[in-house]
Protein backbone atom coordinates (compact mmCIF):
# COMPACT_ATOMS: atom_id res chain seq x y z
CA UNK A 1 0.00 0.00 0.00
CA UNK A 2 0.99 3.18 -0.71
CA UNK A 3 1.72 6.23 2.04
CA UNK A 4 2.78 9.50 2.50
CA UNK A 5 6.30 10.25 3.65
CA UNK A 6 7.99 13.16 4.51
CA UNK A 7 11.76 13.48 5.37
CA UNK A 8 13.18 17.14 6.28
CA UNK A 9 14.22 19.59 8.76
CA UNK A 10 12.93 23.42 8.88
CA UNK A 11 13.56 26.26 11.33
CA UNK A 12 12.62 24.28 14.03
CA UNK A 13 15.43 21.57 14.19
CA UNK A 14 18.02 23.64 12.05
CA UNK A 15 19.94 27.15 12.13
CA UNK A 16 20.47 28.47 9.46
CA UNK A 17 24.02 27.24 8.61
CA UNK A 18 22.95 23.96 8.45
CA UNK A 19 19.65 24.94 6.37
CA UNK A 20 21.84 26.23 3.89
CA UNK A 21 24.11 23.18 3.46
CA UNK A 22 21.31 21.13 2.48
CA UNK A 23 19.22 23.44 0.56
CA UNK A 24 18.39 22.33 -3.03
CA UNK A 25 19.90 24.58 -5.79
CA UNK A 26 17.19 25.53 -7.92
CA UNK A 27 19.23 24.07 -11.37
CA UNK A 28 19.60 20.91 -9.10
CA UNK A 29 16.06 19.83 -8.38
CA UNK A 30 15.26 18.52 -11.19
CA UNK A 31 17.83 15.78 -11.06
CA UNK A 32 17.46 15.25 -7.87
CA UNK A 33 13.60 14.67 -7.87
CA UNK A 34 14.61 12.06 -10.55
CA UNK A 35 16.75 10.48 -8.55
CA UNK A 36 14.19 9.79 -5.70
CA UNK A 37 11.62 8.15 -7.84
CA UNK A 38 14.36 5.98 -9.18
CA UNK A 39 14.99 4.78 -5.37
CA UNK A 40 13.20 1.08 -4.40
CA UNK A 41 10.02 2.03 -3.09
CA UNK A 42 9.62 5.35 -3.85
CA UNK A 43 7.03 6.67 -6.33
CA UNK A 44 6.26 9.76 -6.42
CA UNK A 45 8.55 12.97 -4.98
CA UNK A 46 8.15 16.53 -4.52
CA UNK A 47 10.90 18.68 -2.96
CA UNK A 48 10.12 22.14 -1.09
CA UNK A 49 13.38 23.95 -0.50
CA UNK A 50 13.32 27.66 1.20
CA UNK A 51 15.47 29.78 3.47
CA UNK A 52 13.20 27.98 6.27
CA UNK A 53 13.14 24.21 5.68
CA UNK A 54 13.74 21.20 3.15
CA UNK A 55 11.47 18.79 2.56
CA UNK A 56 10.85 15.74 0.14
CA UNK A 57 7.39 14.85 0.29
CA UNK A 58 7.21 11.11 -1.04
CA UNK A 59 4.57 8.55 -1.88
CA UNK A 60 6.34 5.13 -0.68
CA UNK A 61 5.17 1.25 -0.55
CA UNK A 62 8.29 0.21 1.52
CA UNK A 63 8.82 0.93 5.16
CA UNK A 64 12.56 1.47 4.58
CA UNK A 65 12.18 4.34 2.00
CA UNK A 66 12.41 7.03 4.26
CA UNK A 67 15.66 5.99 5.04
CA UNK A 68 16.53 5.65 1.59
CA UNK A 69 15.73 9.32 1.12
CA UNK A 70 17.96 10.09 4.12
CA UNK A 71 20.53 8.81 2.55
CA UNK A 72 19.69 10.53 -1.07
CA UNK A 73 19.86 13.85 0.88
CA UNK A 74 23.26 13.07 3.04
CA UNK A 75 24.97 10.52 1.40
CA UNK A 76 23.77 10.77 -1.81
CA UNK A 77 24.97 14.49 -2.01
CA UNK A 78 28.60 14.30 -0.53
CA UNK A 79 27.32 16.32 2.56
CA UNK A 80 28.48 15.74 6.12
CA UNK A 81 26.89 12.61 8.03
CA UNK A 82 26.68 14.78 10.95
CA UNK A 83 22.99 16.68 9.31
CA UNK A 84 21.62 13.82 9.84
CA UNK A 85 19.99 14.60 13.46
CA UNK A 86 18.50 17.64 12.46
CA UNK A 87 16.48 15.72 9.51
CA UNK A 88 13.02 14.02 10.99
CA UNK A 89 10.43 12.48 9.09
CA UNK A 90 6.63 11.74 9.47
CA UNK A 91 4.32 9.05 7.48
CA UNK A 92 0.65 7.94 6.61
CA UNK A 93 -1.43 10.78 8.55
CA UNK A 94 1.30 12.56 10.64
CA UNK A 95 2.45 13.38 7.17
CA UNK A 96 -0.28 14.66 6.14
CA UNK A 97 -0.94 16.97 9.09
CA UNK A 98 2.55 18.26 8.41
CA UNK A 99 1.56 19.17 4.62
CA UNK A 100 -1.65 20.87 5.47
CA UNK A 101 0.45 23.05 8.46
CA UNK A 102 3.02 23.62 6.38
CA UNK A 103 0.84 25.37 3.64
CA UNK A 104 -1.78 26.90 5.93
CA UNK A 105 1.81 28.47 7.39
CA UNK A 106 1.24 26.82 10.97
CA UNK A 107 4.32 25.55 10.59
CA UNK A 108 6.01 28.63 9.56
CA UNK A 109 9.43 30.53 11.35
CA UNK A 110 6.34 33.20 10.60
CA UNK A 111 2.85 32.13 11.29
CA UNK A 112 0.52 33.20 9.07
CA UNK A 113 2.96 34.47 6.27
CA UNK A 114 1.27 33.84 2.65
CA UNK A 115 5.20 33.20 0.85
CA UNK A 116 5.34 29.31 1.99
CA UNK A 117 1.88 28.38 -0.27
CA UNK A 118 3.60 30.02 -3.20
CA UNK A 119 6.71 27.90 -2.35
CA UNK A 120 4.70 24.54 -2.61
CA UNK A 121 2.79 25.05 -5.46
CA UNK A 122 6.14 26.04 -7.22
CA UNK A 123 7.42 23.17 -6.10
CA UNK A 124 4.43 20.95 -6.80
CA UNK A 125 4.51 22.25 -10.53
CA UNK A 126 7.60 21.68 -10.79
CA UNK A 127 7.29 18.18 -10.11
CA UNK A 128 4.49 17.41 -12.40
CA UNK A 129 6.69 19.34 -14.84
CA UNK A 130 9.68 16.54 -14.26
CA UNK A 131 6.55 13.31 -14.21
CA UNK A 132 7.46 12.66 -10.46
CA UNK A 133 3.84 13.42 -9.29
CA UNK A 134 1.57 10.37 -9.36
CA UNK A 135 -2.21 9.65 -7.68
CA UNK A 136 -1.28 10.22 -3.98
CA UNK A 137 -0.06 13.91 -4.38
CA UNK A 138 -2.26 14.28 -6.64
CA UNK A 139 -4.74 13.55 -4.00
CA UNK A 140 -2.89 15.29 -1.13
CA UNK A 141 -1.23 18.38 -2.30
CA UNK A 142 -4.14 20.20 -4.02
CA UNK A 143 -6.18 19.29 -0.92
CA UNK A 144 -3.54 21.11 1.07
CA UNK A 145 -3.68 24.00 -1.01
CA UNK A 146 -7.67 24.15 -1.04
CA UNK A 147 -7.27 24.20 3.27
CA UNK A 148 -4.53 27.14 3.21
CA UNK A 149 -7.23 29.44 1.38
CA UNK A 150 -9.88 28.39 3.84
CA UNK A 151 -7.36 29.21 6.59
CA UNK A 152 -6.68 32.58 5.33
CA UNK A 153 -9.98 33.40 4.29
CA UNK A 154 -11.69 31.51 7.51
CA UNK A 155 -9.31 33.20 10.20
CA UNK A 156 -7.78 36.17 10.64
CA UNK A 157 -4.07 34.25 11.25
CA UNK A 158 -2.78 36.86 7.95
CA UNK A 159 -4.01 39.78 9.19
CA UNK A 160 -1.54 42.36 10.42
CA UNK A 161 0.82 39.62 10.45
CA UNK A 162 4.31 39.67 11.41
CA UNK A 163 6.61 38.67 9.25
CA UNK A 164 10.44 38.78 8.24
CA UNK A 165 9.91 41.73 5.66
CA UNK A 166 8.18 43.52 8.55
CA UNK A 167 10.71 42.18 11.56
CA UNK A 168 13.60 43.92 9.46
CA UNK A 169 11.39 47.36 9.16
CA UNK A 170 11.29 47.32 13.10
CA UNK A 171 14.76 46.62 13.76
CA UNK A 172 16.07 49.28 11.20
CA UNK A 173 13.42 51.91 12.97
CA UNK A 174 15.19 50.93 16.07
CA UNK A 175 18.55 51.19 15.22
CA UNK A 176 18.01 54.50 12.76
CA UNK A 177 14.36 55.89 14.65
CA UNK A 178 13.27 57.58 11.61
CA UNK A 179 13.55 56.10 8.58
CA UNK A 180 12.30 58.87 6.40
CA UNK A 181 15.19 59.78 4.31
CA UNK A 182 17.41 56.86 4.27
CA UNK A 183 18.52 54.86 1.43
CA UNK A 184 18.61 51.09 0.68
CA UNK A 185 20.59 48.78 -1.36
CA UNK A 186 18.75 44.97 -2.39
CA UNK A 187 21.51 42.70 -3.13
CA UNK A 188 19.95 40.28 -5.56
CA UNK A 189 16.61 40.17 -7.12
CA UNK A 190 15.03 37.53 -4.68
CA UNK A 191 11.76 37.67 -3.72
CA UNK A 192 12.06 38.46 0.18
CA UNK A 193 14.58 41.15 -0.59
CA UNK A 194 11.78 42.69 -3.02
CA UNK A 195 9.34 42.00 0.26
CA UNK A 196 11.09 43.85 2.57
CA UNK A 197 12.15 46.77 0.56
CA UNK A 198 8.36 47.28 -0.43
CA UNK A 199 8.18 47.57 3.57
CA UNK A 200 10.80 49.78 4.14
CA UNK A 201 9.84 51.81 1.19
CA UNK A 202 6.16 51.84 3.22
CA UNK A 203 7.95 52.61 6.44
CA UNK A 204 9.58 56.06 4.45
CA UNK A 205 12.91 54.60 3.49
CA UNK A 206 13.78 57.60 0.66
CA UNK A 207 16.24 56.35 -1.71
CA UNK A 208 16.55 52.68 -3.47
CA UNK A 209 18.84 51.13 -5.07
CA UNK A 210 19.22 47.47 -6.79
CA UNK A 211 22.24 45.47 -7.95
CA UNK A 212 22.15 42.20 -9.20
CA UNK A 213 24.42 40.01 -11.77
CA UNK A 214 22.07 40.02 -14.09
CA UNK A 215 21.24 43.43 -15.32
CA UNK A 216 17.97 42.71 -16.66
CA UNK A 217 16.50 41.12 -13.05
CA UNK A 218 17.96 44.21 -11.42
CA UNK A 219 16.32 46.93 -14.13
CA UNK A 220 12.94 44.70 -13.79
CA UNK A 221 12.82 44.97 -10.03
CA UNK A 222 14.65 48.27 -9.42
CA UNK A 223 11.02 49.43 -11.76
CA UNK A 224 8.75 47.64 -9.70
CA UNK A 225 10.27 49.86 -6.59
CA UNK A 226 10.65 52.50 -7.97
CA UNK A 227 14.46 52.28 -7.43
CA UNK A 228 17.49 53.06 -9.62
CA UNK A 229 19.29 49.20 -11.14
CA UNK A 230 23.38 49.64 -10.96
CA UNK A 231 25.99 47.51 -11.99
CA UNK A 232 27.36 44.54 -10.24
CA UNK A 233 30.49 46.23 -10.38
CA UNK A 234 29.45 49.66 -8.50
CA UNK A 235 28.53 47.54 -5.48
CA UNK A 236 31.08 48.27 -3.04
CA UNK A 237 30.91 52.11 -4.04
CA UNK A 238 26.91 51.48 -3.36
CA UNK A 239 27.53 49.94 0.40
CA UNK A 240 29.28 52.94 1.74
CA UNK A 241 26.84 55.55 0.52
CA UNK A 242 23.45 53.50 1.80
CA UNK A 243 21.98 52.96 5.32
CA UNK A 244 20.57 49.44 4.81
CA UNK A 245 21.63 46.73 2.72
CA UNK A 246 18.93 43.64 2.10
CA UNK A 247 20.53 40.80 1.08
CA UNK A 248 18.71 37.93 -1.27
CA UNK A 249 20.45 36.67 -4.03
CA UNK A 250 20.94 32.64 -4.96
CA UNK A 251 24.98 32.43 -4.92
CA UNK A 252 25.92 29.03 -3.00
CA UNK A 253 29.55 31.62 -1.70
CA UNK A 254 28.68 34.77 0.28
CA UNK A 255 28.51 37.71 -1.30
CA UNK A 256 29.77 39.82 1.47
CA UNK A 257 33.00 39.13 2.77
CA UNK A 258 34.39 40.15 6.36
CA UNK A 259 37.42 42.21 4.28
CA UNK A 260 35.49 43.87 1.70
CA UNK A 261 33.41 45.19 4.80
CA UNK A 262 35.85 46.56 6.31
CA UNK A 263 37.74 48.67 3.66
CA UNK A 264 33.94 49.28 3.48
CA UNK A 265 33.51 50.64 7.14
CA UNK A 266 36.66 52.72 6.26
CA UNK A 267 35.47 54.96 3.86
CA UNK A 268 32.28 54.96 5.99
CA UNK A 269 33.89 57.07 8.68
CA UNK A 270 32.19 55.20 11.44
CA UNK A 271 28.28 55.85 10.01
CA UNK A 272 26.15 52.66 11.45
CA UNK A 273 24.94 50.17 8.39
CA UNK A 274 22.11 47.87 8.65
CA UNK A 275 22.61 44.66 7.24
CA UNK A 276 19.83 42.26 6.74
CA UNK A 277 20.68 38.99 5.16
CA UNK A 278 17.55 37.05 4.32
CA UNK A 279 19.51 34.38 1.44
CA UNK A 280 19.90 30.42 2.32
CA UNK A 281 22.71 29.79 1.97
CA UNK A 282 23.75 33.02 3.22
CA UNK A 283 24.82 35.66 1.43
CA UNK A 284 27.16 37.62 4.25
CA UNK A 285 29.77 35.96 6.24
CA UNK A 286 28.70 35.95 9.65
CA UNK A 287 32.04 37.82 10.74
CA UNK A 288 30.88 40.79 9.27
CA UNK A 289 28.52 41.21 11.79
CA UNK A 290 31.87 41.96 14.52
CA UNK A 291 32.71 44.63 12.67
CA UNK A 292 31.98 48.11 14.72
CA UNK A 293 28.40 49.66 13.57
CA UNK A 294 27.64 47.10 11.74
CA UNK A 295 24.04 45.66 12.66
CA UNK A 296 24.11 42.49 10.98
CA UNK A 297 20.61 39.85 11.32
CA UNK A 298 20.23 37.22 9.12
CA UNK A 299 16.73 34.97 8.95
CA UNK A 300 17.57 33.47 12.26
CA UNK A 301 17.87 36.64 14.38
CA UNK A 302 14.66 38.01 12.34
CA UNK A 303 12.93 34.92 14.31
CA UNK A 304 12.98 36.66 17.83
CA UNK A 305 11.21 40.06 16.56
CA UNK A 306 8.79 38.10 15.10
CA UNK A 307 7.72 35.80 17.89
CA UNK A 308 7.23 38.80 20.03
CA UNK A 309 4.91 39.96 17.08
CA UNK A 310 2.62 36.95 17.39
CA UNK A 311 0.99 36.98 20.57
CA UNK A 312 -2.56 38.39 19.48
CA UNK A 313 -3.09 35.62 16.87
CA UNK A 314 -2.63 33.15 19.25
CA UNK A 315 -6.62 32.41 18.80
CA UNK A 316 -6.41 32.18 15.21
CA UNK A 317 -3.47 29.33 14.80
CA UNK A 318 -5.81 27.89 17.35
CA UNK A 319 -9.00 27.78 15.15
CA UNK A 320 -6.54 26.71 11.97
CA UNK A 321 -5.31 23.79 13.93
CA UNK A 322 -8.67 22.79 14.36
CA UNK A 323 -9.63 22.93 11.02
CA UNK A 324 -6.27 21.39 10.26
CA UNK A 325 -7.54 18.58 11.77
CA UNK A 326 -10.71 17.94 10.69
CA UNK A 327 -9.49 18.02 7.07
CA UNK A 328 -7.11 15.37 8.00
CA UNK A 329 -9.87 13.20 9.34
CA UNK A 330 -11.96 13.96 6.11
CA UNK A 331 -9.04 12.81 3.82
CA UNK A 332 -8.24 10.06 5.99
CA UNK A 333 -11.68 8.77 5.66
CA UNK A 334 -12.02 9.20 1.86
CA UNK A 335 -8.86 7.18 1.59
CA UNK A 336 -10.34 4.43 3.37
CA UNK A 337 -13.31 4.27 1.23
CA UNK A 338 -11.20 4.44 -2.10
CA UNK A 339 -9.23 1.19 -0.51
CA UNK A 340 -13.04 -0.66 -1.07
CA UNK A 341 -13.30 0.64 -4.56
CA UNK A 342 -11.54 -2.71 -6.23
CA UNK A 343 -13.72 -5.17 -3.93
CA UNK A 344 -16.96 -3.27 -4.95
CA UNK A 345 -15.82 -3.12 -8.94
CA UNK A 346 -15.25 -6.96 -8.67
CA UNK A 347 -18.57 -7.55 -6.78
CA UNK A 348 -20.66 -5.81 -9.56
CA UNK A 349 -17.84 -7.28 -12.14
CA UNK A 350 -19.24 -10.96 -10.84
CA UNK A 351 -22.93 -10.31 -10.22
CA UNK A 352 -23.28 -8.47 -13.91
CA UNK A 353 -21.54 -11.81 -15.51
CA UNK A 354 -24.44 -13.82 -13.83
CA UNK A 355 -26.69 -11.49 -14.85
CA UNK A 356 -25.57 -10.92 -18.62
CA UNK A 357 -25.26 -15.15 -18.77
CA UNK A 358 -28.68 -15.85 -17.56
CA UNK A 359 -30.11 -13.47 -19.99
CA UNK A 360 -28.19 -14.60 -22.93
CA UNK A 361 -29.65 -18.25 -21.75
CA UNK A 362 -32.94 -16.85 -21.91
CA UNK A 363 -33.16 -14.10 -24.36
CA UNK A 364 -33.34 -16.28 -27.39
CA UNK A 365 -37.08 -17.61 -26.72
CA UNK A 366 -38.36 -13.92 -26.71
CA UNK A 367 -40.41 -13.21 -29.16
CA UNK A 368 -38.76 -9.66 -29.98
CA UNK A 369 -35.99 -7.32 -29.90
CA UNK A 370 -37.97 -4.96 -27.51
CA UNK A 371 -38.79 -8.03 -25.18
CA UNK A 372 -35.10 -9.29 -25.30
CA UNK A 373 -34.35 -5.23 -24.28
CA UNK A 374 -36.23 -5.59 -21.49
CA UNK A 375 -35.42 -8.67 -19.93
CA UNK A 376 -31.39 -6.96 -20.12
CA UNK A 377 -33.13 -3.95 -18.26
CA UNK A 378 -34.67 -5.71 -15.92
CA UNK A 379 -31.32 -8.08 -15.19
CA UNK A 380 -29.65 -4.60 -14.69
CA UNK A 381 -32.30 -2.86 -12.63
CA UNK A 382 -31.97 -6.13 -10.01
CA UNK A 383 -28.43 -6.27 -9.78
CA UNK A 384 -28.80 -2.86 -8.73
CA UNK A 385 -30.71 -2.71 -6.27
CA UNK A 386 -29.04 -6.30 -5.01
CA UNK A 387 -25.65 -4.53 -4.52
CA UNK A 388 -27.20 -1.01 -3.39
CA UNK A 389 -26.91 -2.23 0.30
CA UNK A 390 -23.73 -4.06 0.18
CA UNK A 391 -21.70 -1.32 -1.61
CA UNK A 392 -23.24 1.36 1.19
CA UNK A 393 -22.10 -0.97 4.02
CA UNK A 394 -18.38 -1.51 2.68
CA UNK A 395 -18.57 2.73 1.64
CA UNK A 396 -19.66 3.33 5.69
CA UNK A 397 -17.65 0.91 6.88
CA UNK A 398 -14.33 1.79 5.58
CA UNK A 399 -15.17 5.09 6.54
CA UNK A 400 -15.84 4.40 9.99
CA UNK A 401 -13.24 2.04 10.66
CA UNK A 402 -11.36 -1.04 9.24
CA UNK A 403 -13.09 -2.36 6.59
CA UNK A 404 -10.26 -5.17 6.29
CA UNK A 405 -12.74 -7.97 8.00
CA UNK A 406 -15.93 -7.30 5.64
CA UNK A 407 -13.79 -6.76 2.35
CA UNK A 408 -12.23 -10.39 3.20
CA UNK A 409 -15.52 -11.98 3.83
CA UNK A 410 -17.04 -10.47 0.79
CA UNK A 411 -14.29 -11.42 -1.41
CA UNK A 412 -14.61 -15.18 -0.18
CA UNK A 413 -18.48 -15.51 -0.22
CA UNK A 414 -18.39 -14.59 -4.04
CA UNK A 415 -15.01 -15.83 -4.98
CA UNK A 416 -13.74 -12.27 -6.29
CA UNK A 417 -10.21 -11.67 -7.25
CA UNK A 418 -7.62 -11.30 -4.88
CA UNK A 419 -4.75 -8.68 -4.82
CA UNK A 420 -3.76 -7.45 -8.32
CA UNK A 421 -5.73 -10.10 -10.10
CA UNK A 422 -7.79 -8.75 -12.77
CA UNK A 423 -11.50 -8.87 -12.14
CA UNK A 424 -13.97 -11.14 -13.70
CA UNK A 425 -14.64 -9.57 -17.26
CA UNK A 426 -18.59 -8.45 -17.59
CA UNK A 427 -19.76 -8.94 -21.14
CA UNK A 428 -22.20 -6.73 -20.48
CA UNK A 429 -23.74 -6.44 -24.21
CA UNK A 430 -26.22 -3.22 -23.81
CA UNK A 431 -26.09 -4.18 -20.13
CA UNK A 432 -24.04 -1.19 -18.56
CA UNK A 433 -22.27 -1.46 -14.99
CA UNK A 434 -22.56 1.81 -13.65
CA UNK A 435 -19.26 1.60 -11.48
CA UNK A 436 -19.95 3.73 -8.26
CA UNK A 437 -23.53 4.00 -8.25
CA UNK A 438 -24.96 3.86 -5.08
Amino acid sequence: MVSLCIVGLSHRTAPVDVREKMAVPSDQLEHTLRRLTELPGVREAMIVSTCNRVEVYAAVERGDSAELVRRTLIEGRALPATLRAHLYSHEGQAALRHLFRVTSSLDSMVVGESQILGQVKEAYALAVDVGTVGSLLQRCVPRAFQLAKRVRTETDIARSSASVASAAVDLAAQIFGELQGRSVLVVGAGKMGDLSARHLRAAGVDRLFVVNRTRARSDELAARLGGVAHDWTELDRLLAEVDIVICSTGASEPVLRRDQMRKVMRVRRGRWLFVIDIAVPRDVESEVGKIENVYLYDVDALDSVVRSNLDGRSKEAVLAEEMVSGEVDRFHAAERTQGVVPTIKALRARFHEVAVAEVERVAGRAESDKDRELLRQLAESIVNKLLHEPTVALKREAAEADAAVLVEAVSRLYRLPAGDEEPVPARVLSLRAREGES
